[in-house]
């Protein structure tokens, strides 16, 4: 991933200067300008100094911050795809859950309870049954169509094996890695753990042998 491209076009732009206006006075193809604003090439040597002098850009800032972050994004990739951040992981949690709770939980809940204050005084039947259960429905139904759940789906996320990069398609596979989230729902360092995290792995990630992740654009 470089930014050198991105920066080259905001520069220019933020001057005011058109791609045929910096071919120009670079003595740069404007073909290769237009590669290289749209990252389908990388300028180096002469041509990237020609560009950076007519934007009055430092060449070597240029080149270190490029090379910093093309080592964090190099650290993100499994497999040929970049790692779910741990900020995308728990929003598509959040839908999942909200949607499940309205069309599901909820509605469960209070059929269940003998009255709207048993329900709110805590008496309610989900527990380790449930959750395993439902774990185990809702991996068997989503993971054979998406890949993943359905916040996975949702957020554009989807779940592969840590060891060969493959989808985690099977109806078995994602039974079980749905029921091992279930249950340790019920629980908080499981849960938590992406937190700190290298590759934003819960537990029942680094029991599945599954890592989250997304396309790379």
């Amino acid at each position: 991933m470089s930014i050198i491209g991105k920066e080259i076009s905001e520069t220019r732009k933020s001057k005011g200067i058109t791609q045929e206006e910096l071919a120009e006075l670079s003595k740069v193809n404007l073909r290769t300008i237009q590669r290289i604003e749209n990252n389908e090439s990388e300028p180096r040597g002469k041509t990237l100094k020609l560009i950076c002098e007519v934007l009055d850009i430092d060449v070597e800032d240029l080149i270190n911050s490029n090379k910093q972050i093309e080592g964090d994004f190099n650290n993100n990739l499994v497999h040929g795809y970049k790692l779910a951040s741990k900020g995308k992981r728990f929003l598509g949690s959040l839908l999942e859950t909200i949607i499940y709770s309205i069309t599901i939980y909820l509605p469960y809940t209070f059929y269940k309870t003998s009255s709207l204050n048993g329900f709110v005084n805590g008496e309610h039947p989900i527990g380790f049954g449930f959750a395993a259960i439902f774990g185990l429905i809702i991996g068997a139904i989503f993971y054979p169509m998406f890949s993943g759940n359905l916040g996975h789906r949702i957020i554009g996320l989807k779940v592969i094996s840590s060891e060969t990069g493959d989808d985690y398609q099977k109806a078995t596979e994602g039974a079980i890695r749905e029921l091992l989230k279930g249950v340790f729902s019920f629980f908080l360092i499981p849960i938590i753990w992406v937190l700190w995290d290298d590759k934003n792995q819960n537990l029942y990630d680094k029991l599945s042998k599954t890592y989250v992740v997304e396309k790379i654009i």
